[in-house]
């Protein structure tokens, strides 16, 4: 979706479009496997240097789920404004909530992405999904069973090297 800066003043502007996000490369995020096509809405004000962009949309993500790797359905509900100053380009290096475009157009795609990936969990957990417990060669454990079997390792080993006669310089 792109926006078209006017010229002076405009309030209010409103702009409703579907957007489909599926050419995107989700590799770099582990739990994000899919976006479903969605409506965007969009309000956008544009002022003497700046264009204040209001973004509302509700959208299905696919995530996979970090203990059984399965796929699922996970709902989202998009509300941001970004500020965009078309005048200043160093504004990125000023302002920490306002991003330089140079305009007439501004795709917003790639920032609806962004803040689509800023709402995605980094350790996606499907509804009713246990922690596994363990499988073929590996356990799984919370901080305290690792810390008492961490103590039962150590004393093993330390016998063995109790036994040890090391001279120390």
């Amino acid at each position: 979706m792109q926006i078209k800066i006017a010229n002076g003043v405009q309030i209010e502007q409103h702009l409703s479009e579907v957007i489909d996000l599926s050419n995107y490369d989700f590799s770099a995020n582990f739990s994000l496997k899919g976006i479903d096509p969605f409506t965007l809405e969009v309000v956008f004000n544009t002022y003497e240097e700046v264009v204040e962009v209001e973004l509302y949309a509700e959208l299905k993500v696919t995530l996979e789920c970090a203990y059984t790797l399965e796929h699922f359905a996970h709902p989202l509900t998009l509300n941001e404004v970004i500020t965009f100053n078309f005048k200043n380009p160093n504004i990125e290096n000023e302002s920490d909530d306002a991003y330089f475009e140079k305009g007439p157009l501004i795709d917003l795609d790639p920032y609806v992405y962004a803040l689509i990936l800023s709402y995605i969990p980094l350790k996606a957990i499907k509804p009713g999904a246990t922690r596994p417990t363990g499988g073929k060669g590996y356990e799984v454990f919370d901080e305290d069973e690792y810390n008492a079997k961490k103590q039962t390792v150590g004393d093993e080993f330390d016998d063995i090297f109790a036994k040890l006669d090391i001279e120390e310089d």
